[in-house]
């Protein structure tokens, strides 16, 4: 399947620019395409849930290190949010095996790469 997937980034976490052309695409990972946010704490599960309802095939959440957020705790709070621990939540329904949370330092653009790389083909494998 060429269905998009979606990684919502903290614009303070990994950067993504080298990877990236002017419209978000990544280069080498056909379809996968990044939305900057100026923290990960500002994106809610919603958003989450309208990216996978809309036709997405998986969502990256990509926040700072836990323990290095910018703005104190926002990378904590999606985390929280993501794994059920803080309102508000994943609706039960939702399809956790299409969304995948990295943590990375402003240097770890080859772990991202790796990492959304494997992401794009598992969730794009999946038939349900």
């Amino acid at each position: 399947s060429d269905k998009k997937v979606i990684s919502l980034v903290c614009e303070r976490a990994c950067d993504l620019s080298s990877v990236c052309d002017a419209d978000g695409a990544v280069k080498d990972i056909d379809g996968l395409h990044v939305v900057k946010y100026p923290c990960s704490g500002m994106i809610q599960a919603g958003m989450v849930e309208t990216a996978l309802k809309s036709g997405a095939a998986g969502v990256i959440v990509t926040g700072c290190q836990i323990g290095d957020c910018y703005f104190r705790e926002g990378n904590k709070m999606i985390r929280e949010r993501l794994l059920g621990e803080r309102l508000p939540t994943l609706k039960k329904n939702t399809d956790r095996r299409r969304i995948m949370a990295l943590w990375l330092a402003r240097p770890q653009v080859q772990r991202f790469m790796s990492e959304a790389k494997e992401f794009v083909g598992f969730v794009r494998g999946l038939t349900d």
